[in-house]
């Protein structure tokens, strides 16, 4: 008869195998930071023979703490056999060059937009992350305190076809015991104890609460969101004509009734959150001012245009190397009626530099990618030189840049500007051209 430590690795590992079975997954990026839900995440990925990809990311907001998640993660990858990207990022940078971006969100964005990155890089099938039913739960609640819906009732996906949560039936409780079971560490997050965040109150505070009247409210919140998942698939069965196309038209946005309603439900159906569904239909409630707004989602980018509501999805086969694949270089002598003609063109659609070719990588435009035009001291986004240029939204995201491998920094937006740097000058005996093939 199998002891209480082998019927929780049993069970738990039974879960993880099924949702990665049902699902048809195997490879998969997986989120770790070092705190026990990630680490049996990843545990029990490469106990059931799945093959993980780790990614820590580093944000700094928590001084020594967040050092010491880092060097958690690396040490428990090192010893588990499993490839792990480190990425560092400098949260307040991004608030300031994306307006109304709380911490939270901030993160968010950062941290799903290098996920999908490493899915493509990884070809993996999935993004998978730790959520467990106790965060289920939470979230069912945060919903209803905000006003949420069916789609905030129903919580979380098990798998939302970029991300899979394969821990979401499986408690904390269960998840500790879990790796206590085989004696794994993990560290904790000091402020997962503080009660000053809203989810952390919910968690410290409210459901414990409630526990000491109706035992098990963690599993009849589980229940309820379960049962509003299958709601919510009847209403988009309902209304699927006006959820499937990439835009969503300003007249049906402004329609007096109905327009806020089909903005959330539009929002919910390309993989929003209730709370990011809830923002977006309050910035675009404020009409033109927010012309331009933008929300990075599962597998596309939602924006809001003068067209109204546009979906912009992730293109398949969209990697660096297929864009490279679409261009090539060739090379001309340096004359002086080449350096004139190249003088006379204002366009910026064609990109020539001194430097050579195995530097420069072709791709297209990331969130957050910054340029120092000739002519000006400082840098700016390419997404606001693209927007002052009145490109479209599915323009701005198609849009092809030269980076500088050596430094990273971006040489050539196309169509739009052109750095100092690698410029063509008189003493250069070549020149090198990019054109589409």
């Amino acid at each position: 008869m199998k002891n209480k430590g082998e019927n929780i690795i049993s069970y738990l590992e039974g879960k993880v195998r099924a949702a990665l079975i049902e699902s048809d997954v195997r490879k998969v990026v997986v989120g770790v930071s070092g705190g026990a839900d990630s680490v049996a995440l990843l545990t029990s990925l490469k106990r059931v023979g799945a093959e993980p990809r780790a990614v820590h990311c580093n944000f700094h907001l928590r001084g020594e703490e967040s050092d010491r998640d880092m060097n958690f993660t690396e040490e428990l990858c090192r010893k588990s056999g499993v490839a792990l990207d480190i990425v560092h990022f400098d949260v307040e940078q991004y608030r300031l060059s994306h307006k109304n971006r709380s911490v939270e969100m901030a993160c968010r964005e950062l941290r799903y937009d290098y996920f999908k990155r490493k899915v493509e890089e990884y070809g993996a099938d999935r993004l998978a992350v730790a959520h467990n039913s106790d965060d289920n739960a939470e979230t069912l609640l945060l919903n209803l305190f905000r006003g949420g819906g069916v789609a905030g009732l129903r919580a979380m996906k098990k798998d939302t076809g970029l991300i899979i949560r394969p821990l979401l039936q499986v408690s904390r409780e269960e998840i500790e015991h879990y790796l206590s079971s085989l004696s794994i560490p993990y560290i904790i997050d000091s402020t997962n104890l503080s009660s000053d965040y809203r989810r952390n109150f919910i968690r410290n505070e409210v459901i414990p609460l409630i526990e000491k009247e109706w035992h098990g409210v963690k599993q009849s919140l589980n229940r309820t969101a379960r049962i509003m998942g299958e709601e919510e698939r009847m209403l988009e069965d309902i209304i699927g004509d006006d959820l499937m196309p990439d835009c969503l038209p300003m007249s049906k946005i402004e329609e007096a009734v109905r327009g806020r309603w089909i903005v959330r439900r539009y929002a919910l159906s390309r993989g929003a959150s209730a709370a990011l569904a809830d923002e977006i239909v309050k910035t675009i409630g404020k009409g033109k001012e927010s012309i331009g707004a933008h929300w990075l989602l599962g597998t596309g980018t939602l924006v809001f245009s003068p067209k109204g509501l546009e979906w912009l999805e992730e293109k398949s086969g969209g990697n660096e190397m297929d864009i490279e694949g679409s261009f090539e270089w060739v090379f001309h002598p340096n004359t002086p009626r080449l350096i004139e003609q190249i003088k006379r063109e204002r366009d910026n659609s064609i990109f020539r530099t001194s430097l050579p070719p195995e530097e420069i990588r072709i791709r297209r435009r990331r969130e957050g990618d910054r340029m120092r035009p000739i002519g000006m001291k400082g840098s700016r986004l390419i997404s606001d030189m693209a927007r002052d240029a009145r490109m479209g939204a599915a323009e701005r995201r198609d849009l092809i840049v030269a980076e500088h491998i050596p430094t990273g920094n971006i040489l050539w937006a196309e169509g739009l500007r052109r750095s100092a740097e690698g410029l063509i000058s008189p003493e250069d005996e070549i020149i090198w051209e990019l054109k589409r093939k």
